[in-house]
């Protein structure tokens, strides 16, 4: 059942955080910097510093006192479980990674296999170091030409032979391809397991109706408030509802997994997203699914481009997101994404074949066209011979898993030259970003395909996570 749109929602985070910042207090206990500049005191340091912790008011001793005693932070997350369809949730300030470790900790334990799709997100591969569970790799479709994901189907669930702890998989995917998470979570739950949800890229969803993971039938859902909706840069949201595991397990690893000095100004984003969310978000999220419809239309009449949509995906599409298909225009991408960042609009991602834009509720929809109409001129620009879309390694990577990712990580290393790695057993990992999924994990023996994958995305992206960046030597498990 979708909740009541409200028009004057509570938030008590927020409305704590005003009082705070407001009360012009005088603390003897952290932090450092005394919440001296939330007034705009110029003190000591205040040139180089103030501007940026101006707003800085912890949780504790600042927002709420030391015991809690107010219990603001709780209540709001009760207002976010209610408005997404969990029976409860918690805020988290480490990002959806630590929501994916976390629900990953709560069905998973030690050398217990879990299904995990091997498109996710690396932080899925930091939940099996810390907790020990083998991963059982699940696949999803690939576009016959693209070669971009476009769902998670549940017949990959379906097809697993040896009992698992619980399915984990990605909705929305980078790209912004949806799977059915209704059909999954009825797969899933016919082997009385539960289905996990990394929906850090749809946080918007829980605000559409029947859109969100919880209420098509996900166990958890992870959400990203600072990727598509409102919240301070690495907030986030993990849900649950308690139809197969108690929320304890749960708790024991958010808490496990927190800081103990929380921001509250952080929090207090996530609680007025929330309320700006159920007070009108529905209509300004209407407001921008017309535009980038808009902007897809417009940009659909430029020769050879592919513009993603439920047509062209052969699946469904999160209606905000912007992905652009580029071999059929000539034009590169890494040199688009660049010419972009100059101009002061940086893509979600940028490489040869592929433009991915993150539009979201504060874009105005009148810049979404103009942004499209730019974006048509400039490919233009750069219009070249057409050229086969690339076979993306990132998305089609079927490891050979030698050791659990824990065992791979625990174990004796040592440093190699990359081109005698080949036969291996890696203990590092390394990591395109964007997008962010393993090219090669701990634990998973390196092969010429995948040494030559890391070189080609190495042209266009970031690799991260790997300790040596130029690529020339891997730490393997000295076996």
């Amino acid at each position: 059942m979708e909740p009541d749109r409200i028009s004057s929602p509570s938030t008590p985070l927020v409305d704590a955080w005003r009082q705070a910042r407001a009360a012009a207090r005088r603390p003897m206990q952290v932090p450092g910097h005394k919440m001296r500049f939330t007034s705009g005191t110029a003190g000591w340091a205040y040139d180089l510093i103030g501007d940026t912790v101006r707003d800085d008011v912890p949780l504790q001793g600042g927002v709420d006192d030391n015991a809690y005693s107010h219990g603001y932070l709780t209540k709001a997350e009760e207002l976010w479980a209610r408005a997404v369809g969990a029976d409860f949730s918690r805020f988290l300030l480490g990002g959806s990674s630590q929501g994916n470790i976390a629900a990953l900790g709560t069905i998973g334990d030690q050398d217990v296999p879990i299904a995990i799709d091997r498109t996710s997100h690396r932080s899925t591969q930091a939940g099996l170091v810390l907790i020990g569970a083998r991963p059982v790799w699940i696949y999803p479709r690939l576009h016959p030409e693209f070669h971009l994901p476009i769902g998670m189907e549940a017949a990959s669930l379906d097809a697993i032979t040896e009992p698992v702890n619980g399915f984990f998989a990605t909705s929305p995917s980078y790209i912004g391809t949806l799977s059915d998470v209704a059909a999954l979570a009825v797969s899933a739950h016919a082997r009385r397991e539960p289905l996990c949800i990394d929906q850090a890229w749809g946080a918007h969803l829980d605000f559409l109706p029947g859109r969100g993971a919880i209420r098509q039938g996900a166990d958890f859902a992870v959400t990203s408030v600072h990727k598509s909706l409102l919240g301070y840069s690495q907030t986030a949201v993990v849900s649950m509802r308690e139809t197969i595991l108690p929320r304890e397990t749960l708790d024991r690893w958010v808490d496990l997994t927190s800081t103990t000095s929380p921001s509250g100004t952080l929090l207090a984003t996530i609680d007025g997203t929330r309320a700006a969310m159920e007070r009108d978000g529905l209509n300004r999220l209407n407001l921008i699914i017309e535009a980038v419809a808009d902007a897809r239309r417009r940009l659909a009449r430029v020769p050879g481009l592919v513009v993603l949509d439920d047509a062209t995906a052969g699946c469904p599409v999160d209606p905000t997101k912007l992905t652009l298909i580029l071999p059929g225009t000539g034009a590169d991408g890494a040199v688009l994404g660049q010419e972009l960042w100059h101009l002061g609009h940086g893509a979600e991602s940028a490489d040869h074949d592929t433009l991915v834009f993150t539009v979201s509720v504060a874009d105005e929809p009148e810049w979404i066209m103009e942004f499209a109409d730019l974006l048509a001129a400039l490919i233009e620009a750069h219009r070249g011979e057409r050229r086969p879309p690339s076979r993306l390694s990132v998305w089609r990577i079927e490891p050979d898993v030698v050791l659990t990712p824990r065992e791979a990580f625990l174990r004796g290393r040592r440093r190699v030259a990359a081109a005698d790695a080949i036969g291996e057993v890696s203990a590092e990992q390394f990591c395109p970003y964007p997008p962010g999924v393993p090219l090669l994990a701990p634990g998973e023996r390196v092969t010429r395909e995948s040494l030559d994958a890391i070189r080609a995305a190495s042209r266009f992206c970031r690799i991260a996570y790997c300790s040596d960046p130029t690529l020339e030597t891997i730490l393997v498990v000295d076996q």
